[in-house]
């Protein structure tokens, strides 16, 4: 048989092991290819039985009973003793205590004796000298066939190290996958809390602006001369009325003089009896306490644009840049201690406490 033919299938089972891993040995009959070898065997396919049986092999090369069934199907259906005493030295090498072993040994050298016969038969009218070379020939490829066995089968045991590994990182990754996972619950039930702790901002905000919109409603206080005091009847006694004198020409008392200032007023003079005062002082007083207070100003609504800063929006609606600090402490909800703006924000703008009229 070609050479070349003799490499194809260990190729093909490289290709197999790349793609599978595992260890069948004593489990021959629950792998799929070993299973459809002895089908192809039972009926008749003994090549495409031989296929499977290397393809498994490929899988699990150190499958003693793999390499048995292979061996007895070249020795005994395809005529091919070279592989034969392969795949029989290969049975004795892994299972070194097998009952059968002198058993195989016999079918080696019938193998041999084979070999023997076929180059006999192809080279009778050759001499000696030149079938000695067809069979060292034939050992020198049959050796490179072991040797690219052997190749194949480290070949299979890197890629089995390597599908572990990968195996040991795909684990790792499930493992960042889950805490991601859980990071991104939390994450999410702190937004739903801080999207519900914004929407009660808003309604509170809502019912601020809603209160200062309504017109503040005051009533005059309706002024009413005060009723004088029931007493009993007093004589009204004479009273002579003196022409007013300016204070610097109003007599000293005596004893009174650089030495002896006059004494200043008592310090309850201003309540004194109110009945001493004139009734058109009286009624002056309090139609000044019954005026209107004027209404508070309105709070404004300012929704945030493209380009706009607390400081640009300061020093629109308060002309300073100052004004800032009265946007921070009316926002502290909603900013939330930081100055960034995005579009589409509501901010309040309280009134001026500048501008408002102290009483």
């Amino acid at each position: 048989m070609n050479l070349k033919k003799l490499l194809v299938i260990p190729l093909c089972g490289l290709m197999l092991a790349a793609t599978s891993c595992g260890d069948y040995v004593g489990k021959e009959k629950s792998h799929p290819f070993f299973v459809k070898a002895e089908t192809c065997r039972a009926s008749g396919g003994y090549n495409e039985a031989a296929q499977y049986y290397e393809e498994f092999l490929n899988v699990c090369p150190r499958s003693p009973v793999a390499h048995y069934e292979l061996a007895s199907l070249y020795a005994d259906h395809l005529n091919d003793p070279y592989r034969a005493i392969y795949h029989y030295q290969r049975y004795l090498e892994l299972d070194r205590n097998s009952p059968d072993a002198e058993n195989i040994r016999k079918f080696i050298d019938g193998s041999k004796r084979k070999i023997f016969e076929q180059l006999s038969t192809q080279f009778e009218s050759a001499d000696t000298v030149r079938a000695y070379a067809e069979a060292a020939k034939t050992k020198k490829a049959l050796d490179q066939y072991v040797a690219y066995t052997k190749k194949i089968q480290a070949q299979n045991k890197q890629l089995r190290e390597q599908n572990e590994e990968m195996r040991k990182r795909i684990e790792t990754f499930k493992l960042r996958v889950e805490t991601y996972t859980r990071e991104s619950e939390q994450f999410r039930l702190k937004v739903e809390e801080l999207q519900k702790k914004a929407r009660e901002a808003e309604r509170r905000i809502q019912a601020q602006e809603k209160l200062a919109a309504e017109p503040e409603k005051t009533e005059k206080p309706e002024v009413k001369n005060p009723e004088p005091e029931k007493t009993n009847p007093v004589p009204a006694q004479e009273t002579k009325t003196e022409p007013s004198t300016p204070l610097d020409e109003q007599p000293v008392p005596p004893g009174a003089g650089p030495s002896d200032p006059v004494k200043d007023k008592p310090d309850n003079w201003e309540s004194a009896d109110v009945s001493a005062q004139s009734p058109n002082a009286v009624a002056g007083r309090n139609a000044e306490e019954a005026k209107p207070v004027p209404p508070k100003p309105q709070v404004i609504r300012h929704t945030v644009k493209s380009g706009d800063t607390l400081f640009k929006i300061a020093i629109k609606y308060y002309g300073r840049s100052s004004a800032v600090r009265i946007l921070r402490e009316a926002n502290r909800e909603t900013l939330k201690g930081r100055d960034f703006l995005r579009v589409g924000q509501v901010l309040i703008i309280p009134p001026d406490p500048s501008k408002e009229k102290k009483p």
